[in-house]
C-alpha cells in the first residue's frame, strides 16, 4: 500500500513538472508599431512624446500599450542626458493584467569614426512600478496594499551606417541588470537590432527586426519581433 501511494506521489509530481514545462512559450514573435513626435523646446532641450503597441503569440494578442514621454539635453557634442516617463498597460503571458509607470534617467555617448560610420552607447537607469495608480487608489480608500516594483540597468551600444541624405542602416545590443527584493541583481535579458531609418517629407520611417533572448532562466524565453516607428520632427 505505501509503494502505491509513493508510485501515485511520483507521478503527480512528474507529470506537474511536465505540465509547467508545456504552459511556459519559450519562443515567440510579435510586432511593435509607434508613431513618435519629436519638438525642440527651451533652445537646448528635445521633447519626445511616443505612442507604442506591442504584440505578441505570434502577432495574434496585445502585449504591450504604452505611452511615453522624454527630454533629452545635450552637454557637448559627444555627451548628452535624458529622462523619461512612461504608462504601459501589460498583458501579462501569465499573469493578471497590470498598469505600470515607470520613470528613467539616461546618460548618452556619440563618437564619429568615420563621415559615415557612428557610435552610441546608452547608460540607462529605470524604475517601475507595478499596478502604481490601483495602489495609489487603494491608499486613499484605507485599503492596505503593498507597493511592488522593480529596477533595471541597461546598457545599450549602436553602431549606424550613412548610406546618404536619406537612409541610414544600424544595429544595435542591449543588456538588461534586473534589481528586485530579495534577490542579487542579475543579467535577465539580452535585445538585438539590425534595422534600417529612412527620412522622407512626411517623417522618418524606422524598420528593424529584433531578438530577445531570456537569459539564467531553466527555459529560457526567446521572442523575435518585427518593429516598425513612424516619427514627426517639427
Amino acid at each position: 500500500m505505501k509503494t502505491n501511494k509513493c508510485l501515485i506521489l511520483f507521478f503527480v509530481i512528474f507529470t506537474s513538472n511536465l505540465y509547467a514545462q508545456q504552459i511556459k512559450v519559450t519562443r515567440d514573435f510579435g510586432v511593435w508599431i509607434g508613431v513618435k513626435y519629436e519638438k525642440k523646446i527651451f533652445k537646448s532641450f528635445d521633447l519626445d512624446l511616443e505612442q507604442q503597441i506591442r504584440t505578441f503569440k505570434n502577432s495574434s494578442m496585445l502585449d504591450d500599450y504604452l505611452f511615453d514621454i522624454g527630454i533629452k539635453y545635450p552637454i557637448n557634442k559627444e555627451f548628452n542626458l535624458g529622462a523619461n516617463i512612461r504608462y504601459t498597460y501589460n498583458n501579462k503571458r501569465v499573469k493578471v493584467n497590470e498598469n505600470n509607470f515607470r520613470y528613467n534617467l539616461d546618460i548618452g555617448y556619440k563618437k564619429e569614426l568615420t563621415q559615415k560610420i557612428k557610435i552610441y552607447y546608452r547608460l540607462r537607469y529605470q524604475k517601475e512600478y507595478i499596478n502604481h495608480f490601483r495602489n495609489i487608489y487603494y491608499r486613499s480608500a484605507g485599503i492596505s496594499s503593498q507597493k511592488i516594483y522593480s529596477s533595471c540597468v541597461r546598457n545599450k551600444l549602436k553602431i549606424t551606417f550613412k548610406q546618404n541624405k536619406k537612409n541610414k542602416f544600424y544595429t544595435s545590443v542591449e543588456l538588461f541588470r534586473l534589481i528586485e527584493n530579495f534577490r542579487e541583481p542579475y543579467f535577465n535579458k539580452i535585445r538585438f537590432n539590425i534595422g534600417e531609418e529612412t527620412k522622407s517629407k512626411i517623417g522618418k520611417f524606422d524598420f528593424s527586426l529584433g531578438f530577445e533572448k531570456e537569459l539564467h532562466s531553466d527555459f529560457p524565453y526567446s521572442f523575435l519581433f518585427l518593429k516598425m516607428i513612424y516619427s514627426i520632427k517639427r
